[in-house]
């Protein structure tokens, strides 16, 4: 599998490859549970590209789930690659609307 990773910054997605083996995501957490993480956004290769999205990823994560109001969202960094929430919906719709 090729490194290769769907960043979604505003309306705009961006194909990036290479992504370093530890990278910036946004996170959302319940009050309820703290230790209950997800990541909803990411990864992104600086905490200042995180930051500049996390407005926008945060109003997605409340368009698509109506709880999401209740959740708490932090940027962390992580030891991962894989696409957030919103990254992997966007990756699997740009998927399934190909011919």
């Amino acid at each position: 599998m090729a490194d290769t990773s769907l960043v979604v910054f505003g309306n705009t997605v961006i194909l990036i490859d290479q992504m370093k083996p530890k990278n910036f995501y946004i996170i959302a957490s319940a009050s309820s549970d703290p230790d209950l993480k997800v990541e909803i956004s990411g990864p992104y290769n600086t905490q200042k590209s995180a930051e500049a999205d996390l407005a926008s990823a945060v109003k997605s994560a409340k368009a698509l789930d109506p709880y999401a109001r209740e959740f708490q969202y932090s940027i962390c960094q992580l030891e991962s690659d894989k696409p957030g929430i919103i990254q992997h919906m966007a990756e699997t719709h740009l998927t399934s609307a190909q011919p």
